[in-house]
């Protein structure tokens, strides 16, 4: 055989390879050999301190309570502030805590060949760290970016427990047909406490926190909807970055932590410290934007996850309230619509409308302007009744309702 044929062949075996064995362009593993739907990574023992100090935040300190404590080793908490003043006096106790604190550490350091001559405060301080092997740890420790604040976040959780019954039912339902863990449902405990009106300073938006730009590569973003505030979309568009998440970095504590700091960012930083472990990462990566909330987001998830399977091991039994699973049907609008003469047919409150489907702007609820071709409204339906037949009737009542001068077909079924 000549040569040039033969390299022509092993040329198409080479192609006919890669198409069975994808590799992802931007340097990620190898889809076929990742097993997606395990979520049982053993959480590294550096870590587990991280997950310890996020199960205490979440479940013995309200929002009205503040920890101070050092930003690298969480498990040295300086003190618990009451915050119950007013938000401009309750930063001049936080700057005075962290001020108090600075300075014991500082003391420490300079005192710690005299332990005798110890003050109660440096006595405890000392006996904290005893088992810290880091030269001049206290001087460390009293850097200003080492002092840091952190809200309680018991009543947050327990709220977001609550509201959470409305949607994790789906939302398990979408993430496992996703191939994914549905643990990874629990991430709006982290992110919004299932807050639906959360709103960053930065711009994100929803229970998922997404960024317009991150969300318009999966949902609708525009000033008739914002499918970032809807919590069953959001889920969807989470899933499938989440999937593109671990597809490039090859398991869980690296892909959700690249949902807080950004997959190609966290692949950078793998490719720089020549590792795939978060511990390793957290250990040896000093990128300016890897700060305390990126270090920190996979052992948040993972206690939070732990607090929402287990609440009774946490709360007493009269704090644990779930709502119920919202119980609706879709149809998908093939026309223009104006919300009052809908809601008006079909005898609907602009309470349940809003419930329902909180990713329509205010706009659409101020009558402004009109629902849009292609949406998937969301109807209220109770148990007993059948999702195919209201999905019928609404058709035969919403045909009859808008006719189309174009002469379009009625509205088409989203089951």
């Amino acid at each position: 055989m000549p040569n040039s044929k033969k390299q022509s062949l092993a040329l198409l075996g080479f192609f006919l390879a890669l198409t069975q064995f994808p590799i992802w362009a931007d340097g990620g593993k190898e889809e076929k050999s990742l097993d997606l739907s395990k979520w049982d990574t053993p959480v590294a023992d550096s870590l587990k301190k991280n997950v310890e100090f996020w199960i205490q935040v979440n479940s013995q300190y309200s929002n009205e309570q503040g920890l101070i404590h050092d930003s690298d080793d969480v498990s040295h908490i300086y003190s618990v502030l009451n915050l119950k003043k007013s938000k401009k006096r309750g930063s001049d106790s936080i700057r005075r805590e962290k001020a108090k604190w600075r300075k014991v550490l500082l003391s420490v350091h300079r005192k710690q060949a005299t332990p005798e001559k110890f003050s109660a405060d440096e006595k405890r301080i000392f006996e904290m760290f005893k088992d810290t092997e880091e030269p001049n740890k206290f001087l460390n420790a009293a850097h200003r970016k080492r002092l840091r604040f952190q809200r309680g976040q018991r009543d947050s959780f327990l709220s977001g427990l609550g509201q959470s019954g409305k949607y994790l039912h789906r939302m398990e339902a979408t993430f496992a047909q996703a191939g994914l863990p549905v643990e990874l449902t629990r991430l709006p405990f982290v992110e919004s406490s299932f807050n639906l009106k959360a709103r960053s300073k930065v711009g994100a938006s929803g229970i998922f926190q997404f960024m317009k730009s991150t969300a318009r590569l999966f949902l609708r973003v525009d000033d008739q909807v914002d499918e970032r505030n809807d919590p069953l979309r959001a889920s969807e568009a989470a899933a499938q970055l989440l999937k593109l998440n671990f597809q490039s970095l090859g398991n869980w504590p690296l892909a959700v932590t690249a949902y807080n700091h950004g997959r190609k960012a966290l692949m950078r930083a793998v490719r720089r410290v020549g590792s795939d472990r978060l511990e390793d990462l957290i250990g040896g990566y000093t990128g300016r934007s890897f700060g305390f909330a990126s270090r920190n987001f996979y052992p948040e998830l993972v206690a939070l996850v732990e607090l929402e399977k287990n609440p009774s091991k946490y709360f007493n039994s009269s704090e644990i309230e779930r709502a119920p699973e919202l119980l609706f049907y879709e149809v998908k609008l093939s026309r223009d619509t104006q919300l009052a003469q809908l809601m008006k047919a079909f005898g609907v409150t602009i309470q349940e409308m809003r419930e329902f489907n909180p990713g329509l702007s205010e706009d659409i609820f101020l009558k402004k302007i009109p629902l849009p071709v292609g949406y998937r409204l969301r109807m209220k339906r109770t148990v007993a009744e059948s999702e195919e037949t209201l999905t019928r009737q609404f058709f035969e009542k919403f045909d009859s309702l808008v006719k189309s001068p174009q002469g379009d077909g009625a509205p088409s079924i989203k089951m």
